[in-house]
């Protein structure tokens, strides 16, 4: 009976979107009058989130077998030897390899599934067994994804108006809360919460591994400008360090942190040399790039300013617990700004900008305690997103040099390894454009889909409000795609995959994904940014914040703002650190803001 008007509501959005791209000049005068912008804002991102069914999600990843959190029979589900899930337990987009075999799904609802979060939920019940033996081999799926090669090279597909930036932000950021477990499949890590645990880790012990005790701030290096180096001068993690969750012992007698680092495919001579120079991060991933990591020195960076220059001179009352917990709130409610006003304007590409208004989404349905769900966790497997190199000052990187690599962050400075990487595209989201270094990636990402029985992707079409495709030109748009899914699939559109399906779907621009894929971004995004503890009406306000940080959270800091305020001796970039492309000179918003201009 509920879904007859959620139908209706998102009929109306639909309408209402279709006429503001029709008349761009409606959504300029919506955006001018702060009142009826404020309206048309619920209204779209109630309508996305309305696109399916509420959580609690009622089936989950749960089985009846006991998590075991030191496996004695470790082994891998994948057709990859476990030397080669090893590679791939850390790449630039963070996919992993499931190190344990699949326990029988359940297809049924239970209390455990219902209540224990460790649990990854699932938007849609498992699919039949007679859908999972009737699919392709993995690997003529994959051929899906390959580049197309022109005299032996590969033929990369450019976005149109996404910059490299927006795609090592994507990773920095889903890395926070897309963590499958490496012992145990059906288990996700997180704290299901947009929480900066890249840069304070998931719980009180990492984050007072983290905090120098004194006034509120986080270790550092280097005078503050990066953070504090993970391993001391004998080469060991430094004793400081020794409470960090992923330098224990994890299998056998590797920690996380060794796993991710021997995913680096150098020499080892090579990646002993990098070793040294990591960082004491809050996750274990939090050096696999440098850019990743960049984006975490600026976090870092503002929490420490935050202490410094917001909170104590206004304060100095305040202990050194208040002054971190005061500033880590602000820090974060910053960056749940930020992905709504900047990161998901620029994926979905709206006719009118969308912003974070906080109090109304209290009072809506869908308000309830966030849960990743294995859909949520495969869609962002966005590979075709990761450029192949990136250029920063003349140096050319590829994915070896851009991984595990401070020093190069060190050389060159976080603004301006941030500013290359938005002088340059990222990938057009799509078939055919992955890179082959990724390709492990890739079978990980669909080995773990189908060993959870994720159902085919026309049922999820439906499940978010489109109609299901008719046949697979219906779906692709394109001859020469269409046919090939064909022929994968036996002419049986019903039988296409779920990743496969989101990412084959016709794309038009502007948009920067397929619409399938970007109703789902949207609606878990909208649903569990809302729901974030700090932005509820009984927590919002000086108490969590302080008054002084009230006033910072309103100015709603754009990532440039915040990476130009916090760069301590390095040159401002030329360009904006913009999730847009082609970049932006920092002249010309120099310019609009001179009201002589």
């Amino acid at each position: 009976m509920s879904k007859k008007p959620r139908l209706i509501n998102n009929e109306r959005r639909r309408r209402f979107l279709n006429c503001l791209r029709a008349h761009p000049w409606i959504g300029k005068y919506v955006e001018k009058h702060p009142r009826i912008h404020a309206f048309a804002n619920r209204f779209l991102i109630n309508g996305a989130v309305n696109s399916t069914i509420a959580r609690p999600q009622a089936y989950t990843l749960w089985t009846g077998t006991p998590i075991d959190p030191n496996p004695s029979d470790f082994t891998p589900t994948t057709k990859l030897a476990y030397s080669q899930q090893q590679q791939i337990l850390e790449l630039p987009y963070g996919e992993t390899a499931a190190a344990s075999p699949p326990d029988p799904v359940v297809d049924y609802i239970t209390w455990a599934g219902l209540v224990d979060r460790r649990y990854t939920g699932r938007h849609l019940p498992p699919a039949p067994r007679s859908y999972s033996d009737r699919l392709p081999p993995l690997e003529k799926v994959l051929a899906l994804y390959a580049r197309k090669k022109n005299d032996g090279h590969e033929q990369p597909i450019h976005s149109a108006n996404c910059s490299a930036l927006l795609a090592f932000f994507a990773q920095w950021f889903t890395d926070s809360f897309l963590r499958k477990d490496q012992k145990d499949q059906r288990l996700n890590t997180s704290n299901h919460e947009i929480d900066l645990c890249e840069i304070y880790g998931l719980d009180a012990q990492t984050a007072r591994s983290l905090r120098t005790l004194h006034g509120g701030k986080l270790k550092t290096s280097h005078g503050g400008r990066f953070p504090a180096r993970l391993y001391g001068a004998d080469g060991k993690v430094s004793s400081e360090f020794n409470g960090l969750s992923y330098v224990k012992p994890y299998l056998g007698d590797k920690s996380l942190e060794d796993i991710t680092l021997g995913s680096l495919d150098v020499p080892d001579p090579e990646r002993d040399r990098r070793k040294p120079g990591l960082y004491a991060t809050g996750l274990e991933r939090g050096n696999s790039t440098i850019l990743y990591t960049a984006i975490s020195t600026i976090f870092i960076r503002e929490h420490n300013r935050l202490c410094d220059e917001v909170l104590a001179p206004a304060h100095p009352d305040w202990d050194d617990d208040r002054l971190f917990e005061t500033a880590r709130n602000i820090n974060i409610v910053m960056l749940l700004h930020l992905t709504i006003n900047e990161y998901i304007n620029q994926l979905a590409q709206p006719p009118i900008k969308l912003r974070l208004d906080r109090p109304w989404a209290e009072k809506e349905h869908w308000y309830r305690a966030n849960r990743i769900a294995i859909e949520f966790n495969l869609l962002y497997r966005w590979h075709s997103f990761v450029p192949d190199t990136i250029q920063v000052d003349g140096q050319l990187l590829d994915h070896t040099q851009l991984r595990f690599n401070n020093a190069v962050l060190e050389q060159y400075g976080a603004a301006a390894v941030i500013a290359a990487a938005a002088r340059q595209p990222g990938g057009q989201v799509g078939m055919h454009n992955n890179p082959s270094y990724l390709w492990q990636a890739e079978y990980a990402a669909h080995a773990f889909s189908r060993s959870q029985r994720v159902r085919p992707f026309v049922e999820y079409q439906a499940a978010f409000d489109w109609v299901p495709a008719r046949d697979f030109k219906d779906l692709t748009g394109d001859d020469d795609l269409a046919r090939e899914l064909s022929d994968l699939y036996n002419g049986e559109i019903r039988d296409v995959e779920f990743l496969v399906g989101l990412f084959a779907q016709k794309r038009t621009p502007p948009a920067v994904l397929p619409p399938v894929l970007n109703t789902m971004v949207a609606v878990d995004a909208f649903s569990q940014i809302l729901t974030n503890p700090l932005l509820a009406e009984n927590v919002y306000g000086p108490d969590a914040f302080g008054e002084e940080g009230m006033q910072v959270i309103e100015q709603r800091t754009s990532f440039d703002q915040l990476m130009t305020r916090n760069l301590m001796g390095e040159a401002a970039p030329p360009n904006l650190a913009s999730f847009a492309y082609p970049p932006i000179p920092r002249a010309t918003i120099d310019a609009r803001r001179d009201p002589r201009t």
